[in-house]
This record gives C-alpha cells, sequence and structure tokens, in this order.
C-alpha cells in the first residue's frame, strides 16, 4: 500500500492529500487520485461544491487528525472507485471515529478531499503540460484562493510566500 509522510497524510487530511510544491508531485498524486476514479466519480467530483462550513469540517478533520495521530489514506493507488476508497477508509476504527465527531461521512470527506485538491491542483498547476484540471469547478478554485495561506500554513508549504 502507498505510504504517505507525516506532511503528506496532513495534507491529504485537508484535500491537499499528497501534494507538494513541485509540478512532479501534483501530476503524480493528480493521476493517482483519477486512477482511482469512475468516470461517474470524476462527475460527482466536478460537481461538489465546497462551502465555508464543508471547509472549515476538512480544516477540523485535518487538525484532529494530525492532533491524535491519526493516518488518513485517502488516496489508495490500488482502489479503482470512490466506494473502494470509502471501504478502505471504512476500515480503521480510528477514520470512522474521527469522521464520526465531524459529522462526515467518509464519502462526504472524499468528495470534499478530491475537491478541494483539485482546487489546489488547478491553482498552482494549471499552466504546466500534461496537466488536467477538468475535475477542478471555479467555486472551488475560489474557496481554495481564499484560504490558500491557511492550507500552506497547515501543511507547512511555503512555496508561495
Amino acid at each position: 500500500m502507498f505510504r504517505f509522510s507525516h506532511h503528506q497524510t496532513t495534507l491529504l487530511a485537508l484535500a491537499f492529500v499528497c501534494a507538494t510544491s513541485t509540478f512532479a508531485a501534483g501530476l503524480h498524486a493528480q493521476s493517482t487520485i483519477q486512477h482511482a476514479l469512475t468516470p461517474d466519480d470524476r462527475t460527482a467530483v466536478q460537481h461538489y461544491t465546497l462551502t465555508e462550513d464543508s471547509y472549515q469540517k476538512l480544516l477540523a478533520i485535518a487538525k484532529d487528525a494530525k492532533a491524535n495521530k491519526i493516518q488518513i489514506n485517502a488516496i489508495d493507488p490500488n482502489a479503482h472507485s470512490l466506494d473502494d476508497t470509502v471501504a478502505d477508509l471504512d476500515k480503521s476504527a480510528d477514520v470512522r471515529a474521527l469522521l464520526a465527531r465531524h459529522s462526515v461521512s467518509p464519502r462526504e470527506f472524499l468528495l470534499g478531499e478530491y475537491a478541494l485538491l483539485e482546487a489546489e491542483f488547478a491553482v498552482k498547476y494549471a499552466n504546466q503540460p500534461g496537466f488536467d484540471s477538468d475535475l477542478a469547478n471555479p467555486v472551488n478554485i475560489a474557496l481554495f484562493r481564499k484560504h490558500e495561506a491557511e492550507i500552506d500554513a497547515l501543511s507547512g508549504d511555503d512555496s508561495n510566500n
């Protein structure tokens, strides 16, 4: 199973899952996500609109996971659908309890995670050759931009400073 560093796990928990300041890492993360989604799943991510409330829940989950050293593996390179990844999250009692504390289902968490991650990719890598920003919708991109400094500070990414 693909393992992430502590920094990357924090990123995952906020939908900034394995993005770093390098394009190669972003492209790899995007291809891993797209591999793990069916066409219907991709459509669900495209149409999932993040709100301030859903963003704040993702933020709280990330902080709670970090404080309690709970690793959330939201990207499984062996998964072939969103349902596969939901099933993987459900296997962890710690993750189930974490999400329940924040009144978020594993599916809702993953949709928010992927939507925010795609928005980050669209902002940071849109002009790079070979990068596909089709999964990011404009509302999610605007929300990411509004919170970019906070997101980067939590994930340790200071590439924009």
